[in-house]
């Protein structure tokens, strides 16, 4: 018997930084549910690379960093707030956005370097069955990594921010590393921290500035 499960996922996640997300995503469980959800992520994919190339999600991408940085930078987040969706927009006002961002802000963290970074992608651009674009990925800037995972929707044609995570985390040491080479991305980069429906608090920021 085919049966379908609704989840809406809010979450507030922080590891040296914080993550918002609000998302709303269909499971769909039975017998013929792998088959068509592999024809649907397929159609997805196959649209995706019709309507965006590489430097457009590149734009996108470091349009949404560079808009937290200017409300870090100046406290204000109407801007960041003004990219979202309807419900980004009402589930996070000005205040709320700034209590979220506090610990990436009091460590004084600039993201401005992505300004002459190419963003890396760790995971393949995905594009939901609820027509949202996930991309995940890091700028290899030191000492400290930016990490990125963002959720857009299209709205009227325009995609607006319907989840962000940005974090600045020490570059690992590798082996690599030590006998100079250069270390490779998964090294780098552990997997990101999947979304879950609750509310977490923000670990202790790690005493490290740009």
């Amino acid at each position: 018997m085919k049966s379908t499960v609704f989840r809406v996922a809010l979450f507030v996640a922080a590891l040296c930084s914080v993550a918002i997300f609000s998302a709303s995503e269909v499971l769909a469980e039975g017998k013929g549910a792998p088959l068509a959800k592999r024809a649907s992520e397929a159609a997805a994919k196959s649209q995706l690379s019709a309507t965006m190339d590489g430097v457009q999600i590149a734009m996108l991408i470091k349009s949404t960093v560079i808009a937290l940085q200017h409300a870090n930078q100046t406290g204000n987040y109407s801007v960041l707030r003004d990219l979202g969706t309807p419900l980004f927009r009402e589930r996070f006002d000005q205040v709320k956005l700034s209590a979220i961002f506090s610990g990436l802000r009091g460590r004084g963290v600039n993201l401005s370097p992505i300004l002459v970074l190419s963003p890396t992608l760790t995971k393949q651009p995905e594009l939901t069955d609820q027509r949202q674009l996930r991309l995940v990925g890091n700028f290899p800037t030191q000492p400290l990594q930016i990490k990125y995972e963002l959720v857009y929707q299209q709205i009227d044609g325009v995609w607006r921010v319907d989840g962000v995570s940005v974090e600045a985390v020490a570059v690992q040491t590798t082996e690599a590393g030590r006998t100079g080479g250069t270390p490779s991305l998964a090294a780098q980069t552990p997997a990101p921290r999947k979304p879950v429906a609750s509310v977490k608090s923000a670990r202790k920021p790690v005493q490290q500035q740009y």
